[in-house]
């Protein structure tokens, strides 16, 4: 025992546990087992698998068979529609609220912030052009009519949006909420704030010129109205009045228009900026700031390779000049909603037809205004406008920074929106209240679903936003030329100047401005050419006269806007073209002259000319050619013809050319469009005169050729209208 005792003492416990410990756990599981085999009670199953199968048959059938019995179902149904409350929980989902905490259950020491990074620009898209030509008014209207005169006619038909090729560049305007007067915007605007803007009575007053109206019409005899004080006198004094005191010119362009997806551009903004963005600083422009826009063109050149010229730069400058020289903007055809001041350019003022698709786009056809809502759309900008310079008049009306049309318009969207936004609730309401009104007084007798009209407004301002439209009018053009066009836009870079640590990489945050990508070339667009001609006989020499030949010209004449059409007798050597007497319509001063002198101008040389040859018949009896061709044989004539290029080319009589029959068509489809300039100017003729120089019966009604008659056509007993300045425009 002593000895066991000391051998345990003695014992290496881990050494024995590691050599023997397996061996006593496997020696515990052995006893287990014999205990459980030898205290377990063993029987046999009495019943067969038959048995045993057949029992599990009748349960599964038991089951399949039975039956909920009506009480019980009335029990845990009661009243309660399962598939009705499945439905709403499904459409309306669980109201969270009552279950959600009102604090979070842990606090953060040190918020996330998500760092920014390069922003994926969107191009514009969609890129198209087209060619057109028009008449703008370049001066505004001598006669200085104060605004709602009365004996003017308030009422028009309403214009359908024509569709190409039917649409009528001359056809007579009726009232489209018309711009009223304004003049030309220029360096002068530099520094304007809302506070010193002048107001549309200034305007009214300084200048004027229709810039959306109807180009005229004559006074029809017996319904003419009573005259302002004192604009009988003073129009008496200056002579008389032969007609509409204004002027204006004709002007080809080449209308680029694209759409920029701006809520696409704001989610990509939202996912770079990280922290920064937010929808308020969004709308205000304090993250999407346009800047400027590049416009570029190519021409296409003759050959095996017409896309060969480069790429060069539009410059804008010429655009913007001759949008200073128009007498005012037209109304925007477009929700105000979709437009921006830098790069939708502003309509110039057009004494006839209609700005529509050559100034929109097709994926902004639901923004496009009727002319009721052209009237509503110019009217409310002006209300919203009167207000905001109330709350901002010591503000810059345009950002230093911006280009493209900035200086020429105000950002009426962002206006609007800010507006809407900000807004105190009496502003609105006296916008709205004003609105009700004026729809009141355009449309007098009529009644007026007041708040229809103001659930319309607030519906027109919000609706849009989700496209931009791009618009550009090209007036620096080669008649003749093709070209394609392709832009881009500047935008200021969100990220600048942001700190280190709040963008993934350095670049980000570095350089003021970035530039959209290119968008898509448009198809090529031609600026037709000005002058058709086509030859119409050959004269041989005769005494010390040589060879001749008659050319038919068919000319657009650009002072007036209109063709020009004579036949020109043209020597060798000599330019086709020169002084000539011919039909004139001035569309700009209700004039016809049956006999004009116009300046015919080709810029072609007739270099030779061979005349259609004839023979004696008596000499040529074997011909069997019939008496009544008295020997003139079927051959045209032809002449060579030198351009201003140096090209050589013929030109052959009407039947053998493949242009004379589209010439001569628009010519006569001009010419019965403009019937009723003649009209006027006849009726004007016609019409006897007193001591003043006024018709007897002008003499009662001298402003009809003012501002009234101008800007609505024949006139209405009791209708009063307002005519006032179109308000987007900056300057005097």
């Amino acid at each position: 025992m002593k000895n066991l005792m000391s051998n345990l003492k003695g014992m290496n416990y881990k050494e024995f546990a590691v050599n023997h410990g397996e061996k006593i756990v496997l020696g515990f599981v052995a006893l287990f087992v014999v205990f459980a085999i030898f205290t377990s009670k063993w029987t046999t199953e009495k019943r067969t698998p038959l048995e045993l199968s057949q029992k599990v048959e009748t349960a599964e059938s038991q089951v399949k068979n039975s039956q909920w019995p009506e009480e019980q179902r009335k029990e845990f149904l009661k009243d309660d529609d399962l598939r009705e409350k499945v439905s709403q929980l499904i459409d309306k989902g669980i109201e969270v609220t009552n279950y959600q905490f009102s604090h979070p259950l842990s606090w953060r020491l040190y918020a996330k912030k998500e760092r920014a990074k390069e922003v994926d620009w969107m191009p514009i898209e969609d890129l198209v052009a087209t060619y057109g030509r028009f008449i703008m008014m370049t001066r505004p209207l001598d006669a200085a009519m104060e605004e709602g005169a009365e004996g003017s006619d308030s009422k028009e038909t309403e214009e359908a949006k024509p569709d190409e090729p039917e649409y009528n560049p001359f056809k007579k305007r009726t009232n489209v909420a018309g711009a009223g007067m304004g003049g030309p915007g220029g360096s002068a605007m530099a520094g304007l704030t809302f506070g010193n803007m002048p107001n549309a009575e200034a305007d009214m007053m300084a200048a004027g010129g229709p810039g959306g109206y109807d180009p005229g019409g004559y006074a029809p005899p017996g319904e003419l109205g009573a005259v302002p004080d004192g604009s009988m006198m003073e129009m008496g004094m200056s002579g008389g009045m032969a007609g509409p005191a204004r002027e204006g010119r004709g002007l080809r362009f080449i209308a680029v228009r694209g759409v920029f997806d701006l809520a696409t551009q704001q989610d990509k903004l939202e996912r770079s900026l990280g922290d920064a963005y937010s929808m308020q600083n969004m709308q205000a422009g304090r993250i999407l700031e346009f800047l400027d826009f590049q416009l570029q063109r190519q021409k296409i050149v003759p050959g095996a390779n017409p896309a060969a010229g480069k790429w060069e730069d539009v410059d804008i400058e010429t655009s913007i000049e001759v949008l200073k020289e128009s007498a005012d903007f037209d109304p925007e055809v477009v929700n105000t909603g979709i437009t921006d001041r830098v790069f939708t350019m502003p309509l110039p003022s057009r004494i006839a037809g209609f700005w529509y698709k050559v100034a929109t786009h097709p994926r902004v056809e639901n923004f496009t205004l009727s002319q009721e809502e052209i009237e509503q759309e110019l009217e409310f900008n002006r209300l919203v406008l009167d207000q905001y310079k109330k709350s901002h008049a010591g503000e810059r009306v345009f950002k230093e920074k911006q280009k493209g049309f900035s200086n020429l318009q105000l950002g009426m969207r962002e206006i609007r929106s800010q507006f809407m936004s900000d807004g105190q609730p009496e502003q609105m309401d006296s916008v709205f209240q004003g609105m009700a009104s004026s729809m009141q007084q355009i449309r007098p007798g009529e009644e007026l679903d007041e708040k229809k009209l103001i659930q319309k407004l607030k519906a027109n301002v919000t609706a849009a936003g989700r496209l931009l439209l791009f618009r550009y009018f090209d007036f620096d053009l080669n008649p003749g030329e093709t070209y394609k066009y392709r832009v881009r836009l500047v935008v200021r870079n969100p990220n600048f100047q942001r700190p280190i640590e709040e963008v993934v990489l350095p670049a980000v945050a570095e350089g003021e401005t970035r530039m959209t990508p290119w968008s898509n070339e448009t198809a090529a667009v031609t600026a037709e050419q000005d002058v058709y001609y086509y030859l119409q006989n050959v004269r041989p020499p005769r005494g010390a006269n040589g060879i001749t030949a008659q050319f038919e010209v068919f000319q657009w004449y650009p002072k007036t806007g209109t063709t020009i059409h004579s036949f020109l007798k043209t020597a060798v050597g000599d330019e086709i073209g020169g002084e000539q007497s011919a039909e004139l319509y001035d569309v700009a001063k209700e004039e016809y002259d049956e006999k004009a002198t116009v300046q015919f101008d080709t810029q072609n040389y007739l270099v030779d000319a061979i005349p259609s040859p004839s023979i004696r018949l008596e000499d040529h009896p074997d011909l069997n050619l019939p008496r009544q061709t008295r020997g003139h044989l079927p051959i045209d004539a032809e002449a060579i013809i030198v351009d201003n290029l140096g090209n050589l080319k013929s030109s052959k009589p009407p039947a053998a050319s493949e242009t004379y029959t589209y010439a001569k068509n628009m010519f006569d489809r001009e010419r019965q469009s403009l019937a009723w300039v003649k009209e006027a100017a006849e009726a004007r003729a016609s019409a006897p005169t007193d001591a003043f120089g006024f018709g007897a019966e002008e003499s009662a009604s001298a402003e009809y050729y003012g501002l009234e008659g101008d800007m609505m056509g024949r006139p209405q007993k009791g209708k009063k209208s307002k005519r006032k300045k179109n308000p987007i425009r900056v300057g005097p």
